[in-house]
């Protein structure tokens, strides 16, 4: 019969737990912020931003708060539309937000003073710089990924 001592039960618990949270940050998503304002840069509380994935199909939604920021964290990757509303002023739409892994782009939105049924749909993109963190990355090819030396790698 094998028999664990306490200690190695809690360090193997601890190991566990140590690897389960590692995992966590190996997810592929993305997350989006920015803030809501008006036409003379006031912030606009209470807005609603949701972020449509092209892909799926799939919707996600935040509330900007008191300030006018809004956080999406945890985006699956791909192509969405993102449209801000609130009632009182023009709803404004980007299109084209490509969200690629780890990415955190801002995406600042201006309403327009007017009725809720009027649509400003914004072709351009949203700026890829990182204004939140000090991080570089870039995006790896499907033939970088094929050509890494794997010399000495075993998956055991």
């Amino acid at each position: 019969m094998f028999k664990l001592s306490k200690a190695a039960c809690v360090s193997s618990v601890l190991l566990v737990l140590a690897g389960a949270t590692y995992m966590a940050g190996q997810a592929a998503t993305a997350s989006l912020s920015g803030t809501v304002t008006d036409a003379s840069g006031a912030s606009i509380p209470e807005a609603t931003v949701t972020a449509r994935n092209n892909g799926t199909g799939l919707s996600r939604s935040a509330v900007s708060d008191g300030q006018g920021h809004f956080s999406l964290p945890d985006l699956a990757i791909g192509d969405y539309e993102v449209q801000a509303t609130k009632m009182g002023f023009q709803t404004v739409v980007r299109k084209g937000v490509n969200l690629t892994v780890g990415a955190a782009p801002v995406a600042d939105f201006q309403l327009p003073v007017g009725q809720a049924e009027q649509t400003v749909t914004v072709e351009g993109s949203i700026s890829q710089v990182e204004t939140e963190t000090s991080s570089v990355s870039s995006p790896i090819s499907q033939s970088q990924m094929r050509e890494l030396p794997l010399n000495g790698r075993n998956f055991e």
